[in-house]
């Protein structure tokens, strides 16, 4: 009998993995889009004043990935006491390994990233006037 579960389990697990990253996707685009759509007076005028297209991407990105960075950080401590207790638990599986712990971390990064983007590069397309009109 072999140790590891059958292939179904398997499958199921990896199913449920990109169902969790895709809602992980769609809460940060959801979030990001709101926070351009309340900002577009603000990216209004800073285009008017002078901003350039690649200075609002910039912008809306930076803060974008520093809350997706903030979010990392909590869920690599959570990760690290959660590992620690699921240590006792497991029989020969290491439960703190660094690989899969940094393959995990740079794939929510990059889903971040392109959840950021598309909301950035719409604020890049706000009209300064139209913006400035409407409060």
């Amino acid at each position: 009998m072999s140790p590891w579960p059958g292939p179904l389990l398997h499958r199921s697990l990896h199913e449920l993995c990109r169902v969790a990253l895709l809602l992980a996707g769609i809460g940060i685009y959801g979030v990001m889009s709101f926070a351009v759509a309340q900002r577009t007076h603000e990216i209004g005028l800073r285009m008017a004043l002078g901003a350039g297209p690649n200075q609002v991407l910039r912008l809306v990105l930076k803060e974008g990935m520093l809350l997706a960075l903030a979010g990392l950080l909590v869920g690599l401590g959570g990760t690290y006491f959660v590992g620690r207790v699921m240590k006792t638990l497991l029989y020969q599986v290491n439960a703190m390994d660094p690989a899969a712990i940094s393959a995990v971390a740079s794939v929510l990064l990059l889903s971040a990233l392109l959840a950021c983007y598309i909301p950035a590069r719409r604020a890049t397309q706000v009209d300064p006037m139209v913006a400035l009109r409407e409060e």
